[in-house]
């Protein structure tokens, strides 16, 4: 059984990830929903996840995909896997997670950003500003934050005719692609498993207004050094 950590409110990565394990395969999937808390309604200027899910309830969308859920509160999932085996889980959706949890189960993690180099939030905007590597990597979590063993790791270059919210989506669609892949991976071996725990970078704070016109301007200059002289 593949578990997959999620929400209980529609969910855009989640939705995208159990459509891509349908296409690989995998059936016996079940959710694991946490409680939707209401945070902080931060508006970028930019953004760079995609649009809306699709609106279906936990209920509806789990009967419509024939998979199976349990709601389970944050604190009670170690618990919970403990009492409920699964081969594999992955994270859709959460928060903090508890440490007890990294330490006892695998569970997997897609990072849309080049760990350990960029941590934290907002990593495509930071990689951009800090003239960081772009990607995604998919890893084993950990007590730190965005820390663990790497599973797989792709770097996503900027392309000359690239717009900002295309490079977004592209680095979207390679998350979700590898968070479906690492199944595979680990299942024949492949996984590097090297230690991405790194105190010394510290994970990234939303971006700020005023940083992100300062990151606009970075990817503008990048782009218009990739584009041919005589345009």
């Amino acid at each position: 059984m593949i578990s997959i950590i999620t929400y209980d409110s529609p969910h855009r990565k989640t939705q995208d990830l159990i459509f891509a394990l349908r296409l690989r395969g995998y059936s016996d999937i079940h959710l694991a929903v946490l409680p939707w808390i209401e945070r902080a309604n931060f508006q970028p200027l930019y953004k760079h996840r995609p649009g809306k899910p699709f609106l279906l309830s936990t209920e509806a969308l789990c009967e419509r995909s024939g998979l199976t859920f349990h709601r389970v509160a944050a604190q009670e999932l170690d618990i919970f896997y403990t009492n409920h085996s699964c081969e594999h889980i992955l994270i859709g959706g959460a928060g903090l997670l508890p440490t007890e949890l990294a330490v006892n189960h695998q569970v997997i993690n897609g990072h849309p950003g080049y760990l350990p180099q960029v941590k934290g939030l907002d990593a495509l905007k930071w990689a951009i500003l800090e003239d960081l590597p772009i990607g995604v990597t998919t890893h084993f979590i950990s007590g730190e934050a965005d820390g663990g063993l790497l599973i797989a790791r792709e770097k996503v270059e900027i392309q000359a005719d690239d717009t900002f919210h295309s490079l977004a989506y592209r680095v979207y669609e390679t998350e979700i692609n590898m968070l479906a892949d690492a199944i595979a991976i680990i299942d024949a071996g492949q996984a590097p498993l090297t230690n991405l725990d790194d105190p010394s970078i510290l994970p990234h704070r939303r971006m700020p207004h005023a940083k992100e016109l300062e990151m606009m301007q970075h990817f503008n200059a990048k782009i218009a050094a990739l584009k041919p002289l005589d345009e």
